[in-house]
């Protein structure tokens, strides 16, 4: 795998060029490091799914670096989307609208729909800019496991699978995308990320639905995703402390995540704080993951965020990602 740097003057240049070539390239994004190939070319979009294991029929973001290249991939526009892209593209926003004739199912997973953003980290726009077309960038890493929020993750889950990575440095936001599906009568969210149900519907001024159609693929929304290969569970923030002990006795090196409730050393190997706030917490979240899978521990405990809507989109990502949730309710 070649290791590009986005300072370094034509290395983005490169990454645009391996694109070009059919090569699969991971790039930063504000939300996380995707692992891109070029959206015109079907042999490179095969690849992503064999670099990932990732089953074929799982749909893929398109990535644009200018709304108006939606015409491309879209007949129909609904008539919330330009409000949409004007408030919120470039940013951590995945509109799902109705496709084209002739967008490759390879990409939609042979759903109706195509899943389109426009990224607002600088590096994945100009890397899109030079290719002089758009891009699908599932995260860059092995299908199932902890997404990959920076260069590094993408070094050591994915070396010998794509051909480069560019490094722009750790991703903002540190979560997917909110994915908000507009191919039905009503808006739904199909996936919580940091713009909440509660703001979009604000913004467009109606309701939206409380569930996505049955039986519909979206990415990232499978029952068992983002997980760390070290078993993980996750305890509310009430039970935590006193479920630590009881959670970690005997059961060898154990690491814990938490945000509120200090660890006793007696209790754990390694610890790590997560930030007290949505998007603290979410930044951090996936780095906390990474490193603790690294720590060579038995098992993670993760103390989970409260209930409320800000911490929606991390509730999602951590009920994939630990094997065994709030396993005390007394």
């Amino acid at each position: 795998m070649i290791e590009l740097e986005a300072v370094k003057p034509g290395d983005i240049e490169h990454a645009a060029s391996l694109l070009r070539a059919g090569r699969l390239v991971a790039i930063p994004t504000e939300t996380v490091y995707g692992l891109a190939a070029n959206a015109s070319n079907p042999a490179a979009i095969e690849k992503i799914f064999a670099a990932k294991q990732r089953p074929i029929g799982h749909p893929l973001i398109v990535h644009l670096s200018d709304p108006e290249r939606i015409h491309q991939w879209v007949d129909r526009l609904p008539d919330p989307v330009w409000p949409l892209v004007k408030k919120y593209w470039p940013g951590p926003l995945t509109i799902l609208l109705p496709k084209k004739s002739g967008v490759s199912d390879f990409i939609t997973g042979g759903q109706p729909g195509v899943a389109l953003r426009m990224p607002a980290h600088p590096v994945a726009l100009e890397t899109i800019r030079l290719l002089g077309g758009e891009i699908v960038a599932p995260s860059a890493n092995p299908y199932g496991r902890i997404s990959p929020t920076s260069a590094s993750h993408v070094l050591r889950e994915m070396a010998g699978r794509i051909d480069a990575v560019l490094d722009g440095g750790d991703c903002a936001v540190g979560i997917e995308s909110t994915i908000l599906d507009l191919t039905g009568d009503v808006p739904t969210i199909a996936r919580p990320g940091q713009i909440g149900r509660s703001e979009l519907e604000d913004f467009l001024g109606m309701s939206f639905a409380d569930h996505a159609p049955a039986g519909r693929a979206i990415p990232g929304n499978v029952k068992h995703h983002y997980q760390p290969v070290t078993p993980t569970i996750g305890v509310a923030p009430e039970h935590f402390s006193e479920a630590l002990p009881e959670v970690t006795a005997n059961a060898g090196r154990t690491g814990a995540i938490w945000w509120r409730s200090l660890p006793p050393d007696s209790a754990v190997a390694e610890s790590i704080r997560l930030g007290d706030n949505p998007d603290d917490y979410a930044r951090m979240l996936y780095t906390a993951m990474h490193t603790m899978d690294q720590a060579e521990l038995a098992r993670i405990v993760i103390e989970l965020p409260p209930k409320s809507e800000p911490w929606l989109a991390i509730h999602d990502r951590l009920g994939r990602a630990c094997n065994v949730l709030d396993t005390v309710t007394r």
